[in-house]
């Protein structure tokens, strides 16, 4: 039954619901009118009985014909009128004795009246029953007949036949039906036209269909890594992915977010802004607490209205950060490609001088090719390897020391255990150190005539060890808090994003300086297999 239920489209579920409803309200309500009908029709007939008898009681013809004991033309014909009038089974005129003084059988005339029900009357009583008597089942009324005197001389029965009754009820619910059966087409029409507009405002959509679309838009927004934020036209928060509701919580925002008004979540996103000018902000860079972060706003518009904007944000670290991963990856994939091109050079060399058997030229060409690669091999940058077994941290390491190298910094790597292959989160923490600690040992020793750095990477007790100590300026410790807070510019966040990076890995950051003489930067990183 669900299976076959769940085949049935929201169209149909919307008509069948609908119908029922309709149908079920009708037939209560018919019910319930039906019911009061048939009884108000009874009971207008049998007061309408007992009115005319009560009338015909107290007419003088009646008592007079009954005091004298017998009946005459004149009454059997008034009677029979007033019968014909009111569309009457009958009307009984008769004395204390129940003889019929009228009948519309004129034969009956003169015989005693049949029924069980005609008793009370004769005791004074005025009344309305249903029984059967020579003319069929009726409902008769019964009124006595009373003299100047108030002795009573006789009675009157005033009959309707039951089967009048019946045909007045028919009559009424006949009626009453065809009030129903509208009604219901009615509402039918209106079912069809509620379930038309319903598909047109889901955009054609089975509820099955609607969930789905629900549930993989949910999952997609979740899996985006950038922060998003959507407003309604009014500025109240219709959606908030969980990256950003982390970084707002992160930042300092402990409320509600659906519903709420953007300002009194992140007043700086001036989000209203996109709905106002209609317009797109690309990259902007907005700060949010002592966070900077790289937003986009954009409109939202539905059937060419602007009902809304859309934020994306992220942290500008994460930026920065992917950016040095990308250089450096860059960097790396240069080197190989710089390091084929020589190579496959000095074949050709080889190969044509082996074809030309210029032999002591081929000597001497690899004597210098030894000598060179000698050379290299004793600067810093060469060692780097033998330093570190992750290829990547190795290859960008060894672009920036060759870089401060060429920019006439002298120097020096030393190293205990080498350090090992690491996982991607590790790599993109030790490109910031690196990265960070590089640019800001450059920055103090540029201006200086002699430049002299030493890089220390050690693995000592499951625990990474990075020291790079420079001859630069230095600082007191009154310009330390200034170097750890955010130093904006080309080179990210110095030495406060650093601490950020390596608190998440359960790393420390030691610094010792001092001023005109230099600074020590160390830090230590816990590292296992299972990290």
């Amino acid at each position: 039954m669900k299976q076959l239920w769940g085949k049935v489209s929201l169209k149909g579920q919307v008509m069948l619901f609908t119908s029922l409803i309709v149908i079920l309200s009708l037939l209560i309500l018919s019910l319930f009118v039906a019911y009061n009908q048939s009884k108000n029709t009874k009971d207008n007939l049998a007061e309408k009985v007992q009115i005319s008898a009560s009338h015909i009681a107290y007419n003088t013809l009646i008592q007079d014909s009954l005091l004298v004991g017998e009946t005459n033309q004149e009454l059997i014909d008034y009677v029979e009128l007033v019968r014909e009038e009111n569309d009457f089974l009958y009307i009984v005129v008769m004395d204390n004795q129940k003889i019929r003084f009228t009948h519309p059988d004129r034969e009956k005339i003169g015989q005693t009246f049949v029924g069980s029900d005609a008793e009370e009357v004769l005791e004074g009583e005025k009344y309305t029953s249903e029984d059967i008597g020579t003319l069929g089942p009726s409902m008769r009324a019964f009124h006595p007949v009373w003299d100047q005197q108030g002795n009573q001389i006789g009675a009157v029965s005033v009959g309707i036949a039951t089967k009048s009754i019946q045909e007045a009820v028919l009559e009424n619910q006949i009626i009453l039906i065809m009030i129903t059966v509208i009604s219901l087409i009615l509402g039918l029409i209106g079912a069809w036209y509620l379930a038309n507009r319903m598909k047109k405002t889901l955009n054609g959509m089975e509820p099955k269909e609607i969930a789905l679309a629900v549930q993989e838009r949910n999952s997609m927004l979740e899996a985006v890594n950038d922060g998003m934020l959507a407003i309604n036209n009014t500025g109240e928060v219709l959606l908030a992915n969980d990256t950003a509701q982390q970084f707002l919580r992160r930042t300092g925002y402990q409320g509600q977010f659906e519903h709420t008004p953007i300002d009194l979540i992140w007043p700086e996103l001036k989000l209203q802004e996109a709905i106002k000018t209609k317009s797109t902000a690309l990259h902007e860079l907005i700060k949010r607490g002592d966070v900077e972060t790289i937003v986009t706003r954009v409109p939202i518009y539905v059937n060419n209205q602007c009902v809304g904007a859309l934020a994306t944000f992220n942290e500008r670290s994460q930026l920065n950060d992917l950016m040095r991963q990308l250089i450096g990856a860059e960097v790396y994939a240069h080197s190989l490609r710089s390091e084929t091109h020589e190579f496959m050079n000095k074949l050709h060399i080889i190969q044509a001088m082996v074809e030309t058997e210029s032999y002591e030229e081929l000597k001497d060409y690899i004597a210098d090719i030894s000598e060179r690669y000698h050379l290299k091999t004793a600067s810093a940058a060469s060692q780097v390897g033998q330093l570190v077994e992750d290829v990547s941290i190795a290859h960008y390491l060894a672009k920036r020391i060759g870089w401060m190298e060429q920019m006439g910094v002298n120097v020096h790597v030393q190293s205990g255990i080498p350090w090992p292959s690491m996982n991607t989160e590790f790599i993109d923490t030790w490109v910031t150190v690196i990265g960070n600690t590089c640019d800001n040992a450059w920055e103090a020793m540029k201006h200086k005539e002699h430049k002299n750095l030493t890089l220390t990477l050690k693995q000592v007790g499951g625990v990474l060890r990075y020291v790079i100590e420079d001859n630069g300026i230095g600082f007191s410790a009154s310009e330390q808090q200034v170097l750890i807070s955010s130093k904006k510019g080309d080179h990210g966040y110095g030495i406060a994003n650093i601490k950020k990076k390596i608190q998440l890995l359960n790393g420390t950051l030691d610094i010792l300086s001092e001023k005109d003489k230099g600074t020590i930067i160390t830090v230590h990183i816990p590292y296992t297999e299972r990290s």
